[in-house]
């Protein structure tokens, strides 16, 4: 074994750092029992450790006596050391919990469910305690960049890679301004109807979420001209705007019409279909672990019932 005058500073550093908290549970208590007892360990464990590291130093950190403990002169720059270190790890960590209990969560959605759903409900969120950036983003969330703790994608799920939580099962229905097409008709009268415009979502026509007129009317057991007038739109929401200007029949989805149709905006002309797609709370497996992620998808769930 080297002697003391013969180790590095490093060496030195790396045989006292690891007993930084006994140090200081010693010179705090001034007992090595108390000490003992504090870190949760035997007496005798806390004073074979401090005489391995007196040997290894090459001078005592305590004197000894039957009744009490005092540091010498090197025990108290070590001790002193220790507390500090001990103090300093302890605040990181305190930051550390702050960090995953506390703050804002930056949560990445889609457009048309920030407009339909997230923005009316995010009062509630802040009543829940909870702090929410959003990020309006139709593009699919690259977590590794660490710019966003979590984001609802709509989709078959679950994700790869991603922790996955199903936070609501969707339906598709198509829906219209009240009165539209002369109200009280089938749909399959109103689809046959040539002055009737069906309103598509171009992006959910082909991005595989079952989001189409093609899904709906072969699920709903209703005749589909592909041919039909139609207009195109690349957001769901416009599509659902647009129909509430009187501009043709539209397919809405779950999360994204309820508000609409409370509020008599919006009406359905036809029954629900269940989608294979899904809205679904994604983020990293560390986030996932935080109680901020299980705050969020409380809220989340809380909302979507």
């Amino acid at each position: 074994m080297k002697k003391p005058h013969e180790m590095s500073r490093a060496d030195l550093i790396g045989r006292v750092s690891p007993l930084a908290p006994v140090l200081a549970a010693i010179a705090r208590e001034n007992s090595f029992s108390k000490a003992a007892e504090k870190l949760g360990v035997h007496q005798s464990a806390i004073s074979h450790r401090i005489t391995q590291l007196e040997e290894t130093l090459g001078f005592a950190l305590f004197e000894r006596t039957t009744r009490q403990i005092t540091p010498t002169e090197y025990g108290r720059v070590l001790c002193a050391a220790a507390i500090e270190t001990v103090d300093i790890w302890d605040g990181a960590f305190d930051r550390l919990e702050k960090f995953r209990t506390e703050g804002t969560v930056r949560l990445s959605v889609a457009s048309a469910l920030a407009m339909k759903w997230v923005l009316p409900n995010l009062a509630s969120a802040q009543q829940a305690g909870l702090e929410i950036a959003l990020d309006v983003n139709d593009r699919p969330v690259d977590f590794s960049t660490g710019t966003i703790d979590a984001a609802i994608r709509f989709g078959a799920g679950p994700y790869p890679g991603l922790h996955s939580s199903l936070l609501k099962k969707a339906a598709i229905v198509p829906v219209a301004r009240p009165g539209y097409g002369g109200g009280g008709r089938g749909l399959e009268d109103v689809l046959g109807d040539p002055g009737v415009t069906l309103l598509k979502d171009a992006v959910g026509e082909r991005d595989g979420t079952d989001f189409s007129w093609g899904y709906y009317c072969a699920n709903a057991g209703v005749s589909f001209d592909a041919d039909f007038r139609s207009l195109a739109f690349d957001r769901a929401d416009l599509v659902l705007q647009a129909a509430i200007n009187g501009m043709g029949i539209g397919l809405g989805r779950t999360l994204l019409i309820e508000g609409d149709i409370a509020q008599g905006f919006l009406e359905a002309v036809g029954p629900a279909v269940a989608m294979k797609s899904a809205y679904w709370l994604v983020c990293s497996p560390e986030f996932a672990k935080t109680e901020r992620h299980a705050n969020l998808k409380a809220w989340l769930k809380s909302v979507s019932d």
